[in-house]
């Protein structure tokens, strides 16, 4: 499913966006159509959010001129929470203040904590196979919260409510990494492009393409969603670690000898050799191992389903929690189902009823084929595992 994907880049196609825009171009799109995100998030979702007196820094940072806040200036110390006590719960009023002076709010990692936008963030993350992060950042009048920098990351700009400018220079290096930094102090370029972003509004913004932005009058909301995507550089550090299984890649550098220059070609050439004996398969194995143990994977009416085991019936409406990653693996005995960091292990006899289950996404249990107990204790177990849930509640 590519529908908020789609829905991001309409009228542009993905394949447009990947052969034109990915790693190389901004992309803007003028929409200026403030219902357009409804769907995934509205001011209003964020409002009661920051009404919120249950939320912990860094959850919520605050940023001006550039700068970020520190938090002691907005945070609660020793707050009592049961027989516990805990630093760090954002104070409301001092948090405004500082809003209603020209500070902006950044709500970081949104997609933990916005159910819409947690969908939408798994399917991105999907397309890309790598962690995607949501952030807000919701900014007064005529202020700005950063100074011009790049991002190791891929940026989506969605512009939720007002307006805000932005000042695109540039890449200064072209796609850099978390160890790539960018020193924005006394940064005096003109920008090549300015752009202003209305509701309903998109920008694409490629890592290392140095940026500003500003609210214009009124207050401005957007949502970032960076894509954290796997290099080849990380995909090969993956790889290289299966050198450990010859024995002259454990031998210790012998530094003791001084010039190394010949035996590093030797081992270099060595290295030449046992590339074609590694299993590339396992590098792919720990990305997506990586990646689905970042991405949050939001689950649908467990509680209540888990709450109403024991009413399940043949005609019980159940449908596949789509919200999560799965993966089943064949073995000697049966399979294995992988999601959330587990193992559910099932019998041969029970792949027809799972192998439903997945095609089918929306079922009861008399549409399962195998025998009506065993059926009704795979769904039992499911359900229980939050794989699947009960529809009707």
């Amino acid at each position: 499913m590519n529908y908020f994907f789609d829905k991001i880049l309409a009228p542009y196609s993905v394949d447009d966006f990947f052969n034109t825009y990915h790693e190389k171009d901004i992309l803007h799109i003028k929409r200026n159509d403030e219902q357009y995100y409804k769907d995934i998030l509205t001011p209003r979702e964020i409002s009661d959010y920051l009404e919120r007196q249950d939320i912990f820094y860094p959850s919520v940072r605050i940023v001006k001129n550039g700068k970020e806040i520190p938090n002691g200036e907005y945070t609660l110390k020793s707050t009592p929470i049961g027989h516990h006590r805990k630093d760090g719960i954002i104070n409301t009023d001092k948090a405004f203040s500082l809003f209603n002076n020209g500070a902006t709010f950044v709500i970081q990692a949104g997609q933990r904590y916005f159910n819409n936008l947690s969908h939408c963030s798994l399917e991105l993350s999907q397309k890309f196979n790598s962690p995607v992060q949501a952030n807000l950042y919701i900014t007064p009048n005529k202020s700005q919260g950063f100074n011009p920098h790049w991002d190791t990351h891929d940026v989506f700009v969605l512009q939720i409510s007002g307006t805000k400018t932005w000042h695109l220079y540039g890449f200064e290096k072209e796609l850099p990494t978390k160890n790539q930094s960018f020193v924005s102090k006394d940064y005096k370029k003109e920008p090549i492009q300015t752009v202003q972003l209305s509701p309903g509004d998109f920008l694409y913004v490629p890592r290392g393409y140095v940026h500003d932005a500003m609210a214009d009058d009124g207050i401005s909301s957007h949502i970032t969603i960076g894509v954290l995507s796997f290099t080849w550089a990380r995909y090969f550090n993956e790889i290289f670690p299966q050198l450990e299984e010859f024995k002259e890649f454990r031998e210790a550098v012998p530094f003791w000898k001084g010039d190394l220059t010949e035996l590093i070609k030797e081992k270099a050439e060595s290295l030449r050799q046992k590339i074609s004996q590694l299993n590339f398969d396992k590098g792919i194995e720990r990305l997506n191992k990586s990646y689905q143990s970042a991405q949050p994977q939001p689950v649908h009416n467990y509680f209540e389903s888990t709450r109403n085991i024991g009413k399940l019936s043949a005609d019980t409406a159940l449908a596949l929690n789509e919200g999560v990653i799965y993966q089943l693996v064949k073995k000697e005995l049966g399979y294995e189902l992988h999601l959330l960091g587990k193992v559910i292990q099932f019998s041969e006899a029970l792949k027809p009823p799972v192998d439903s289950i997945f095609s089918k996404r929306k079922f009861t249990l008399k549409d399962l084929p195998g025998d009506t107990e065993a059926v009704k204790g795979l769904a039992t177990q499911l359900i229980r595992e939050g794989v699947v849930y009960i529809d009707e509640l």
